[in-house]
C-alpha cells in the first residue's frame, strides 16, 4: 500500500487523532525520577531457549562448556525468522534442562542454565564500521544475528519485521513511528531511557531510517513524560518529529500509536507492513543502534521493579536470565500474607506461579503491590449488560459476548466474536462493574484457539500424508504391473526364439545365459563387501572421533577447576 501525498502531507501536519475507546487509570509512576542502576551478576542465570532454536535449530554449547558474555549459545534454522540466544555473562553451562518459564500456567520450556564465574568476561565488540555507507542487507544480518526482537512486550523479531516492511516496499517505506508512549501504569523504564539515551537512540533511528528510507519519521511520546520530551526533542532535531500524545491507555498498543499520529486504521487480520508503516519500541531502537554500532548482542534489559511491598523502587538494567527472586530480595520485598509479584504492569501483567522464574526480552516490569495499592479481585457477580466493556474496547468489540461464548467452550462463535482481534489490554476487565475476569478467560481462549488451530494443522498434514501414501502405493502397484507385463512378454519372446533354435544352440544360449548371471551375482556380493567395509571404517572414524572429543571436554573441565579455584 503506497499513501498518496496527500496523505502523508496531512500526517505532516502533526494533527492528533483519536483512537475508539481507552480508560485513564491511575498512573502509580513513582519510579519517573529514578535513574537506571545496574543489577550485580546473580548466582544462576537461566535462559530460555526454545523461542530461538525452533524445531531444526543448534544447540552450540553442551554441559561443561564455558561461556563468555555475548556469546552465541543457539543457531535457528537460517530459512526461520527466529534470532539466537546470547550467554548473558561468562561461565560454565550447569544444565540444559526443563525449566519454569514466565507465563501464568507456569509451563516449562527448554534452558540453558549458566553458573557464573564472576568475571563477566565478553566476547570481542565487532562494530560496524562505516555502517552509513553499508548495504541494508548487512544490517538486517547484524540486527538478526544478535538477538535484537521487540523490548516492549510482544518479543517480535525486529529483522523479520523490517525485512517485511522492505519486501512490501522497496524504495521507500510511508512512515517509521518510534513508539515511546509507554501507556502502562507503573514501568518508567522506556521513560528513563529517553531522558538518559536520547542521542543513542537517535542514532538508532538514523539506522532505522537508513534501512527503511520512510518519507515521515516520528516519535509518539505520550505527554506526562516531560522529562524524555524535552530530552528527546533535543538529541532529535533533525532526525524525527516528536508527537505529543495525551495520555490515555492503551496509547501504546501498535495500532492505536498508528491511529492517532496518522488517523489510518490497520485492519487486524493484515500487518502494518503491508501499510508502508513500521513501528519500533524505544528500547528495541536503542538493541540495534548496540548491535550494529558498538557490536553488543542482546544480553540485558531495563526493568522497572515497583510496588508497595519493596523498601526500595528502581529502574534497573538486569541480565537475561536473572530470576524474580533475586531481582525482588536486592530490592528488599517484604512480602505481605499471600504475597501477589505480577510480571509487567497492573493492566496487562499476570501474577506468576512462582518467582523462580527467568526475566526475558519481553520483560519490562516486576510489580509487587499491597492489598491497598492494588485490592484483589471481588467474587464475580452475572454480567448485567451494562455495555462498559463494549464502550472502552479499542479494537471495537463486544467482550460480553466473547466472554459468554468462551465460557460455553463454543469456540468457532468465539473467533466470530473477535477474539484475535483481542490485544488482552485488559481495559474490559478495569471497568466491569460485576468484577468478571474478562482478560483472564481471554488468555486462556487465546491459548485453547491456538491449541486447536496447532491440532487443525497436525491433522491436515496427517491426512495429506495419507494422501500422499495411497498415491504412492497406487503409483507403485501401476508400475508392479507394467513391470510383470513387460517380464511376461520377454518370457514369451525367448520361448518363441528358443521354439526356432536347434538344440546346439539352445545349449550354447543357457550357457551364455548361466555365465551372465553368476557373473552379476559376483558384482552384487562385492559390492555388499564394500559396503560393509564402509560402514566398519565410518564406525572406526566415529568412535575416534567420540574419544578425542571425550578427552578434549575433560581436558576443558581441568582448566575450568583451575581458573575457578584462583
Amino acid at each position: 500500500m503506497i499513501l498518496s501525498s496527500k496523505q502523508l502531507k496531512k500526517i505532516a501536519q502533526e494533527k492528533i487523532f483519536r483512537f475508539f475507546g481507552g480508560i485513564k487509570p491511575k498512573e502509580m509512576k513513582d519510579t519517573t525520577d529514578s535513574i537506571i542502576e545496574e543489577l550485580k551478576i546473580p548466582s544462576l542465570i537461566c535462559l530460555p531457549i526454545e523461542r530461538h532454536l525452533g524445531g531444526d535449530g543448534e544447540l552450540l554449547v553442551n554441559v561443561g562448556d564455558h561461556v563468555k558474555r555475548g556469546q552465541k549459545l543457539t543457531q535457528p534454522n537460517e530459512k526461520s525468522r527466529l534470532v539466537p540466544v546470547h550467554a548473558s555473562t561468562s561461565g560454565t553451562v550447569s544444565s540444559i534442562s526443563k525449566e519454569i518459564l514466565p507465563h501464568p500456567s507456569g509451563y516449562t520450556g527448554l534452558c540453558i542454565t549458566i553458573k557464573p564465574d564472576g568475571f563477566d568476561e565478553a566476547v570481542d565488540a565487532s562494530p560496524i564500521a562505516d555502517w552509513e555507507n553499508q548495504d541494508r542487507e548487512l544490517l538486517l544480518a547484524r540486527i538478526k544475528d544478535f538477538g535484537v526482537e521487540g523490548m516492549g512486550g510482544a518479543q517480535f523479531q525486529t529483522e523479520a519485521k523490517l525485512s517485511s516492511a522492505v519486501r512490501a516496499n522497496p524504495e521507500s517505506t510511508n512512515i517509521l513511528i518510534i513508539n515511546g508512549c509507554e501507556c502502562e501504569p507503573a514501568i518508567t523504564c522506556d521513560d528513563r531511557l529517553m531522558q538518559e539515551k536520547a542521542t543513542d537512540i537517535a542514532l538508532g533511528i538514523k539506522i532505522l531510517k537508513k534501512i527503511l528510507n520512510p518519507k515521515i519519521t516520528i516519535v509518539a511520546i505520550e505527554d506526562n513524560k516531560k522529562k524524555a520530551i524535552a530530552a528527546m526533542t533535543q538529541a532529535l532535531s533533525d532526525i524525527a518529529s516528536i508527537r505529543i500524545l495525551p495520555t490515555k491507555y492503551p496509547t501504546g498498543a501498535a495500532r492505536n500509536v498508528i491511529k492517532a499520529v496518522t488517523g489510518i486504521e490497520i485492519p487486524y487480520k493484515a500487518h502494518t507492513s503491508e501499510a508502508g508503516i513500521v513501528i519500533n519500541n524505544v528500547a528495541t531502537v536503542l538493541s540495534i543502534k548496540e548491535a550494529i554500532v558498538d557490536g553488543i548482542p542482546v544480553t540485558s534489559r531495563v526493568v522497572t521493579v515497583t510496588g508497595d511491598s519493596l523498601r526500595r523502587k528502581a529502574n534497573i538494567r538486569v541480565r537475561l536470565g536473572t530470576s524474580v527472586r533475586f531481582l525482588l530480595s536486592n530490592l528488599g520485598l517484604n512480602p505481605e500474607y499471600h504475597q501477589r509479584i505480577i510480571l509487567g504492569g497492573p493492566m496487562m501483567g499476570f501474577t506468576l506461579p512462582t518467582i523462580d522464574v527467568p526475566i526475558t526480552k519481553s520483560n519490562s516490569c516486576v510489580l509487587a503491590p499491597t492489598i491497598e495499592q492494588i485490592p484483589r479481585l471481588k467474587e464475580s457477580s452475572n454480567c448485567i449488560r451494562c455495555g462498559r466493556c463494549a464502550r472502552v474496547c479499542p479494537s471495537r468489540l463486544v467482550p460480553y459476548q466473547m466472554y459468554s461464548q468462551s465460557k460455553a467452550h463454543n469456540h468457532a462463535a468465539c473467533q466470530k466474536a473477535g477474539i484475535f482481534d483481542c490485544s488482552l489490554c485488559g481495559a474490559c476487565s478495569y471497568v466491569c462493574p460485576s468484577f468478571i475476569p474478562l482478560t483472564a478467560q481471554f488468555r486462556y481462549e487465546k491459548a485453547v484457539e491456538k491449541h486447536i488451530y496447532d491440532a487443525e494443522v497436525r491433522n491436515a498434514r496427517a491426512k495429506q500424508r495419507m494422501l500422499d501414501k495411497e498415491l504412492r502405493l497406487k503409483k507403485e502397484e501401476e508400475e508392479r504391473q507394467l513391470r510383470k507385463q513387460k517380464a511376461l512378454e520377454k518370457i514369451k519372446a525367448q520361448k518363441e526364439a528358443e521354439a526356432k533354435m536347434t538344440p546346439e544352440e539352445l545349449a550354447k544360449a543357457k550357457a551364455k545365459a548361466l555365465e551372465e548371471a553368476k557373473l552379476l551375482a559376483k558384482q552384487r556380493k562385492e559390492a555388499m563387501l564394500a559396503g560393509k567395509k564402509t560402514e566398519e571404517m565410518s564406525s572406526n572414524d566415529s568412535e575416534k572421533e567420540r574419544l578425542e572429543k571425550l578427552k578434549l571436554s575433560k581436558m576443558r573441565a581441568k582448566e575450568i577447576a583451575m581458573h575457578q579455584g584462583r
